[in-house]
């Protein structure tokens, strides 16, 4: 609710969210209804919300709660509008109508085993669209893994579309801002949320 209060107060154009919205697939009615209350706020004042779905969010059925809150118009997945072809996953950009940003994503799935939909991803259309991108993602990346997640499942970089100008990460508690040549910026915001007391102090939230 403060994340939502503060991007309103600063005017943001859009928020991404990359991945675990909520920690399950069907959250409590409580959660769920101070999320749908921020979320229609949100979309009153025309700022408009772009998710890919995350570990906590996926569910095997691919029956989510998420779903329900897109078709309602609350916030756009954009992993959803992926298609797949002759046995390859391509993903399609969605764009933002009032900057003309373009966004597409991958989503996250326990144990990182979104690696395989990497390993089938088009990259092709992805990586020669011109514009402003900007690519969501729900996993570590090995270059960026700090020593103290060492042992913590995470993918090689190269397995990231090349060429974005922003790529938004999710699914590791980091605070990483970082330029990459021949990506661009990759941003892990860190946890709303700090799930130990390591992490409190650490990241002082």
């Amino acid at each position: 609710i403060k994340a939502v209060d503060k991007c309103i107060k600063e005017k943001v154009d859009f928020i991404i969210i990359a991945g675990d919205l909520f920690n399950t697939s069907f959250p409590r009615l409580d959660n769920l209804k101070s999320v749908v209350s921020k979320f229609k706020q949100l979309k009153d004042l025309e700022i408009p919300v772009y998710i890919v779905p995350g570990s906590h969010d996926y569910s095997p059925s691919g029956k989510t709660i998420l779903d329900v809150l897109e078709e309602a118009g609350l916030f756009v997945n954009v992993f959803n509008k992926g298609i797949v072809e002759n046995g390859k996953l391509k993903l399609t950009f969605t764009i933002d109508k009032k900057t003309g940003t373009k966004i597409t994503g991958m989503l996250g799935k326990r144990g990182t085993l979104e690696r395989t939909y990497y390993e089938k991803l088009i990259i092709d259309n992805l990586e020669k669209e011109d514009g402003y991108k900007i690519f969501i993602f729900h996993s570590g990346i090995d270059e960026l893994k700090p020593k103290e997640m060492e042992n913590i499942i995470s993918q090689p970089l190269s397995l990231l579309p090349k060429g974005f100008d922003y790529y938004a990460g999710g699914h590791v508690h980091i605070v990483e801002d970082k330029q990459i040549e021949g990506y661009g910026r990759i941003a892990y915001p860190g946890p709303l949320f700090p799930n130990s007391f390591a992490e409190l102090e650490k990241l002082e939230r």
